[in-house]
């Protein structure tokens, strides 16, 4: 390992048993979300150490479900998304199910080509999907359709990891009401859980098929509050961020530090510079507002996180060279949403840069 580079570690096992203890805790079908490089973590090296336990992935793409196919991965793929009408017969060559997002869709499927389908109902997302009231009759329009293959129908919580259940139990009820409307001898797999959900509101995947995840995968909840109200022990923290201290100074009492000296020395100071900024993926929301850790010792941020560098304030034991953590599970993803008003989806896929080396442990 060069001292410079930027690393994220991916332990692998810990995946693997984040994996095993949601489908123990759900007793469901599981549907890995992978989508956007498995949250900018590598969702090659991470699907082939998993297919074994998953039942589905999801991806965003068409192109990203084909990467995983050509990477070797057999299991079913979904695209969560809506797609092109001229991507369909590249789904369709590659095994890759597709969303249909409205009924219309129908018609864009050529009658010469066989394709599975999920129909995406939207129960209070806004985003797409199919209205409740129009489900039985876009059911009825794919059965009528020897081409199409139903092999599931799912929606989507948009408010799972709030501490207010309210709304998501609403879009749970919908769904369930929706769903009874459809015959049995029509009956396929159902999901609408999503992390949140399944940490939150376990009534969105009791009585269903399947639950999905992206951030649970890796030990990493929807929000602070489900992390420390809500949390599932046995689950691991599966990432691990570090950089070098590239330069130590000390400087005296009244130096202005970083673009627009928002940090004023209030006495001679020892600081050093990190080799990491926001080109890497941290987010500048957290200049001044966040720590980086040396063997157990919090190491507090000063002035304006910049491009390729991030100023220190350092303890004694601290030197040039030292590794500095910016992510692990004390560190975390959650408590770098919390302070930078976004979520922590936003805050790994921001980490999946190039210049980020990622190593895989397990």
């Amino acid at each position: 390992m060069k001292k410079n580079e930027r690393i994220l570690e991916v332990d692998l096992d810990a995946i693997s048993n984040n994996v095993r203890i949601i489908k123990k805790y759900t007793g469901k079908k599981l549907l890995a979300c992978v989508k956007c490089d498995g949250y900018g973590l590598g969702a090659v090296p991470i699907s082939k150490k998993i297919e074994p336990l998953v039942d589905w992935f999801g991806t965003a793409t068409v192109e990203e479900g084909i990467l995983l196919r050509k990477a070797g991965i057999t299991r079913p793929i979904l695209v969560l998304g809506p797609i092109r009408k001229d991507n369909i017969k590249n789904a369709i060559s590659h095994r890759i199910s597709i969303t249909l997002p409205s009924q219309d869709f129908i018609d864009c499927i050529p009658l010469s080509e066989n394709v599975s389908v999920h129909i995406k109902v939207d129960t209070g997302m806004g985003r797409i999907g199919i209205m409740p009231e129009d489900l039985y009759e876009t059911v009825r329009r794919i059965k009528s359709r020897k081409n199409i293959k139903l092999e599931g129908i799912f929606s989507h919580l948009s408010d799972s990891e709030n501490p207010d259940r309210k709304f998501a139990l609403e879009q749970v009820r919908i769904f369930q009401d929706v769903l009874k409307q459809i015959p049995a001898k029509w009956r396929t797999t159902t999901h609408i859980a999503n992390s949140g959900g399944i940490i939150n509101v376990p009534e969105s995947f009791k009585g269903f098929s399947m639950v999905r995840t992206g951030l649970l995968l890796y030990g990493v909840y929807p929000c602070l509050f489900l992390k420390t109200f809500k949390c599932l022990p046995s689950l691991k923290y599966a990432i691990c961020g570090s950089t070098e201290i590239l330069f130590v100074r000390n400087v005296d009492a009244g130096t202005r530090l970083s673009y627009g000296g928002r940090f004023v020395c209030q006495k001679e100071t020892r600081i050093g510079i990190a080799g990491i900024g926001y080109g890497d993926g941290l987010s500048r929301a957290l200049s001044n507002n966040f720590y980086m850790k040396c063997r157990d010792s919090l190491l507090p941020i000063r002035g304006n996180i910049c491009m390729d560098q991030t100023i220190l304030e350092l303890n004694q034991n601290t030197e040039q060279g030292d590794r500095v953590v910016f992510l692990d599970s004390e560190i975390s993803a959650e408590d770098m949403a919390e302070i930078s008003h976004t979520v922590p989806h936003e805050i790994l896929t921001r980490f999946g840069v190039s210049r980020m080396k990622k190593i895989y442990r397990g």
